[in-house]
């Protein structure tokens, strides 16, 4: 009886081994950090401070073609005006974190706005396209734009 359950316990730990070493070979690809944001903390800096002054070709001259049909100028100004009545102006945005999902590198960044207590969670999504890295999504999150 024993044999069997030290048997059982030892195919257990190679069943899960093997699920590790597939899972480990299948992830995805580690981001260069700094290749990253090179490009994406620029971008990302011309967005907020395109908020404040209303400029709507500065806030999407990084966008795709798709990104650009989503939010045209029309749905910006409306957009923006929303973002400045709830959280206020843009102030300042640190890094915090990359992903990856299929082809695109989302960047998130913690920005303050004036009147907005907590940090604002900025995520950009970035897909490369003709060999430049551009904008295919961008979201903001805090606890006033939920309200």
């Amino acid at each position: 009886m024993l044999k069997i359950v030290v048997k059982a316990t030892g195919m257990a730990i190679l069943i899960v081994a093997g699920i590790a070493v597939i899972l480990a070979c299948t992830s995805q690809p580690r981001v260069d950090v700094n290749q990253v944001r090179s490009y994406a903390d620029p971008i990302a800096e011309n967005i907020l401070t395109a908020i404040n002054t209303d400029d709507y070709a500065k806030y999407s001259e990084n966008f795709d073609d798709v990104m650009k049909t989503a939010m045209p100028e029309a749905l910006f100004q409306q957009t923006n005006a929303a973002i400045k009545d709830k959280i206020g102006e843009y102030i300042s945005k640190e890094f915090w974190k990359i992903d990856t999902q299929n082809q695109y590198t989302i960047v998130f960044y913690k920005a303050r706005f004036t009147q907005e207590t907590a940090d604002v969670t900025v995520q950009i999504a970035f897909h490369e396209v003709s060999g430049k890295n551009l904008v295919s999504g961008l979201w903001f999150n805090s606890p006033n734009l939920r309200k």
